[in-house]
Order: structure tokens, then C-alpha cells, then sequence
């Protein structure tokens, strides 16, 4: 039996934005989660978080780098 993972949680921003990872990994993806409002992101996903300063954490950007 295929056990499908939970869907990636999604919240309303709140443009406090901080994307930092977690201890969770999704097929084999670490997830990352934005420490203001909870919404998760994994590299597969065809965008990419940024911090409300413009910046992306160091660990977000070598997971980008990751990318196909």
C-alpha cells in the first residue's frame, strides 16, 4: 500500500516573512516553513520563498541550488 504524504501546509501571509528548515522531509525534499505564518515549501515546487527582506536563508539557497 502507497501512503500519499500530508499535503504542505499553506497559510495567509502575513509579510513577516522568514523562511527557515525544519526537521521534516516530504519525498526525500526537507521541508522549509516560513516562521510567521507556517506555510511549508520543498524544492519541487515551482516557486521560491523569500524573506520580507529581500533575502533567503543560506540553507533555502543550497537547496535551491539543488534545482534541476
Amino acid at each position: 500500500m502507497t501512503v500519499e504524504p500530508q499535503p504542505l501546509a499553506t497559510h495567509p501571509c502575513r509579510q513577516q516573512c522568514r523562511w527557515r528548515g525544519t526537521d521534516a522531509v516530504r519525498d526525500g525534499e526537507p521541508v522549509f516553513a516560513c516562521t510567521a505564518c507556517g506555510s511549508q515549501w520543498v524544492r519541487s515546487q515551482p516557486w521560491a520563498p523569500i524573506d520580507c527582506d529581500g533575502t533567503r536563508d543560506a540553507a533555502l539557497q543550497a537547496e535551491l541550488a539543488l534545482r534541476p
